[in-house]
C-alpha cells in the first residue's frame, strides 16, 4: 500500500511538470468556441481520453494494460496536439472515479488533479458506470451498466434516462453491486434491460445462456467522449468538485 501511494505521488508530480513542455499550437483555438474539457478514463486495461468543446469531440482509446503510468501523459500530449491546441487551452478536466482497477483509477485521478492544479482549472469526477451507460440510453429507457471486477466477478448499476429532456446525466436506479455473472444476469432480467459496458471474456459464458441482450465486445467498450460530455454539462452548470476531497469509488463484495 505504501508503495502504491508513492507511485501516485510521483505521478501527480509528473503531471504538473509535464504541462509546460507540451507545445503551443501554430493554429490557436477558434475564438467562436469555448475552451475544451479534457476527459481521462483509466478504470480498466482499455484507457481513454477525449477533448470536447460543446460542439466537436476528439477521442483516443487504446489497450494500455499495465502501461497507463507510462503512456497516459504522452497520449494527452498527442490528443491535444491533434486538436491544434496547447495544454494552456484546456479549460477543465473530467476523470473517471471508478469502480475499476485500484491502480488504474488512482493514476487517472492523480493525473487529473495534477492538471487541474497546474493549469488552475476546475475538475469533475464522473462515475465510470454512469459514463458507460450514457451512449446506450438514447436507444433503451433502462440499461444495466457493468464492468469486470476481477476473478470472474462484475460490478454493475442500473440506469435510466433522466426525466428532464434538458438533463443528460443518467439516472441511477440501483447499485452499484458487486456480484457474479449469474447474479448480473438475474438483475438485468428483472428490469428487462440490456447489459452494457466493458467486460473480460471470462465472464461471458455466465451471461450468454438465455440471458438479456448485451452489446458486442468492441461496441460495448466505454466511450471517452461520454466522460467529457458529462463533465462538460456539469461545468456549464457550475457544478464542480473539490480538488482535495475528490476520491475514487470502489464497490466491495
Amino acid at each position: 500500500m505504501r508503495q502504491n501511494r508513492g507511485v501516485h505521488r510521483r505521478y501527480l508530480a509528473s503531471a504538473i511538470e509535464g504541462i509546460d513542455p507540451m507545445p503551443e499550437s501554430d493554429a490557436p483555438p477558434s475564438n467562436h468556441r469555448p475552451p475544451p474539457i479534457l476527459a481521462i478514463d483509466s478504470a480498466s486495461d482499455q484507457a481513454g481520453l477525449a477533448l470536447y468543446d460543446g460542439h466537436s469531440v476528439s477521442e483516443l482509446s487504446w489497450p494500455a494494460g499495465r502501461t497507463q503510468t507510462a503512456t497516459m501523459l504522452a497520449q494527452i500530449h498527442h490528443l491535444i496536439t491533434l486538436r491544434g491546441l496547447a495544454a494552456r487551452d484546456v479549460g477543465a478536466v473530467a476523470v473517471g472515479l471508478g469502480p475499476g482497477s485500484f491502480t488504474g483509477v488512482r493514476i487517472g485521478i492523480s493525473l487529473a488533479k495534477g492538471l487541474a492544479l497546474g493549469l488552475d482549472i476546475p475538475i469533475f469526477g464522473i462515475p465510470t458506470l454512469s459514463a458507460a451507460a450514457l451512449p446506450f440510453l438514447t436507444a433503451a429507457p433502462v440499461v444495466v451498466s457493468a464492468m469486470s471486477a476481477g476473478r470472474g466477478r462484475l460490478v454493475w448499476a442500473v440506469y435510466a434516462a433522466p426525466h428532464d429532456p434538458a438533463e443528460i446525466t443518467p439516472r441511477l436506479l440501483s447499485g452499484p453491486t458487486n456480484g457474479t455473472p449469474s447474479q448480473l444476469r438475474t438483475a438485468a432480467a428483472a428490469v428487462a434491460a440490456p447489459i452494457v459496458g466493458e467486460r473480460d471474456g471470462e465472464e461471458d459464458p455466465g451471461l450468454a445462456p438465455n440471458g438479456p441482450p448485451f452489446a458486442g465486445t468492441a461496441l460495448r467498450n466505454r466511450r471517452p467522449a461520454a466522460f467529457a460530455i458529462l463533465g462538460w454539462h456539469r461545468w456549464q452548470g457550475g457544478d464542480g468538485d473539490n480538488l482535495t476531497a475528490l476520491d475514487a469509488l470502489y464497490v466491495a463484495r
